[in-house]
């Protein structure tokens, strides 16, 4: 009866020595060294292993491509420790931004998008029309149009995009349910802003709250009955390709006033055991429903600083979000016009298309139920499932979403209305793709510090 399992074990551990054995050997020093460390992590003693496990760590992303090969290492201490590392460094590879270098000599602010537009590939509208030269040194606004000079070299996309709005005052506006960066007039650069594996945040406020209990005297409770708290707001900015889809409570480590006094939130029993895992939880949770956003806000708990502190000296933290790290169209019909009834099943989600209606405002409504069978108490996946769907005419051009509705079902299953038309004055072609995408996500710790905050 075992025979047949026998045999199939063996063959899959000989394909693996086959596979291991057969990857092109690679000359460079670091490789060299990783692929030392790969061996150490199979030796008899457990110190031994264990250094080389910690080194392999420290190497970073230079290891990554000799531990993907030893994924299938015959031995299986080393394959254990091997996807023990993996995937924190695979990890660090979607997070880590890319960086452009482009140069821009005495250009209208059209040919800086352009360029930029072509070094990211992200789909940026300016909406701030010409830009005017600034008041000279004599106070005197000259004619024409203002001209510019960049040398980027080496910068991710918001450092790149802080440096265009700090010169320009414009500020970037992205919440209109598509993935285009939209500038416009009127924005300034936040002054208390970081940068963390391609997401920018920035302190927005404080908020002080002060309480005097009045139920009981005053001698009979801790500080006479005076309590203060205190908030601090950050909001964090997503890169155009992997938008936020939700965020959850702030980890502190470090909060310092500049009298050196700790301002880290005291915590409840139930907070601290929840802080066990490492930094200090504020109290609120978060959620946003799984919604594709560019950017989320977050807010900080803290103590009151020390008498006389002027300033939130350091503050340092996490911030846990989803990412949308991947987005796979798959094509439900090529003629919505005549799938009346078509049913479509994508990796356990069943869409069944009822009904596709033109209105008299050139607009076209389509009618569905989506089934998750897979995962029926998934929540988030049915607050966004209209953020998935897609329809695009004859031309191949995309048409604007101009809202849904929907109805319940039994659970996992929700009956959805969408409506569709051109984009502004664009003229429509008849509607005909029909297109669901499925959504990759991933789980990442945003580290934030900022120092030198004024105090309320």
């Amino acid at each position: 009866m075992l025979r047949p399992f026998y045999v199939a074990g063996c063959v899959l551990w000989c394909l693996a020595l086959v596979v291991y054995a057969a990857a092109p050997p690679v000359e460079s020093e670091e490789v060299k060294a990783a692929q030392a460390l790969i061996e150490s992590m199979g030796d008899r003693d457990w110190a031994v292993r264990d250094k080389a496990e910690r080194r392999l760590a420290g190497l970073g992303m230079a290891a990554l491509p000799v531990l993907r090969r030893a994924a299938t290492h015959p031995d299986p201490e080393i394959r254990r420790r091997v996807w023990r590392l993996l995937p924190g460094l695979e990890q660090a590879v979607l997070m880590t931004p890319k960086r452009y270098t482009f140069t821009v000599v005495d250009r209208p602010f059209a040919d800086v998008i352009d360029a930029l537009k072509k070094a990211t590939g992200y789909r940026i509208e300016n909406n701030a029309g010409t830009l005017t030269n600034p008041p000279g040194p004599d106070g005197r606004i000259h004619p024409g149009e203002r001209k510019f000079s960049y040398q980027f070299k080496d910068l991710t996309y918001w450092q790149i995009m802080d440096q265009i709005t700090l010169d320009t005052r414009l500020y970037t506006q992205h919440n209109w349910g598509d993935d285009i960066v939209r500038l416009y007039q009127g924005g300034v650069l936040p002054p208390h802003i970081g940068y963390s594996d391609g997401i920018r945040y920035a302190a927005t406020n404080f908020q002080t709250y002060r309480n005097v209990d009045l139920s009981r005297p005053a001698d009979t409770l801790p500080a006479g009955g005076r309590s203060e708290s205190l908030t601090l707001n950050l909001s964090l900015w997503a890169e155009p390709h992997m938008p936020f889809l939700g965020v959850d409570a702030p980890r502190l480590e470090v909060a310092r006033d500049d009298r050196r006094a700790s301002m880290l939130p005291i915590l409840s029993p139930d907070e601290a055991l929840n802080a066990a895992g490492g930094g200090r939880w504020v109290s609120r949770r978060y959620s946003s429903g799984g919604y594709k956003q560019p950017t989320v806000q977050v807010s900080v708990n803290l103590s009151a600083p020390s008498p006389g502190a002027r300033k939130l000296a350091s503050v340092k933290g996490v911030v846990p979000v989803t990412l949308l790290i991947g987005q796979r169209p798959v094509v439900l019909t090529e003629d919505i016009q005549n799938a009346k009834d078509l049913k479509k099943d994508i990796e356990g989600v069943e869409f069944h298309i009822q009904n596709f209606k033109t209105l008299p405002n050139n607009q076209v409504q389509v009618q569905f139920t989506v089934n998750n069978k897979a995962n029926a108490g998934d929540y988030n996946f049915l607050n966004t499932i209209y953020q998935r769907i897609e329809l695009f005419d004859d031309k191949g051009t995309k048409l604007q979403n101009y809202g849904s509705s929907w109805g319940g079902g039994p659970l996992g299953m929700m009956n959805l209305t969408m409506t569709f038309g051109q984009f502004g004055a664009a003229k429509m072609g008849n509607p005909a793709k029909f297109v669901y995408h499925h959504w990759s996500t991933m789980t990442h710790d945003v580290a934030f510090e900022l120092k030198d905050l004024p105090l309320p």
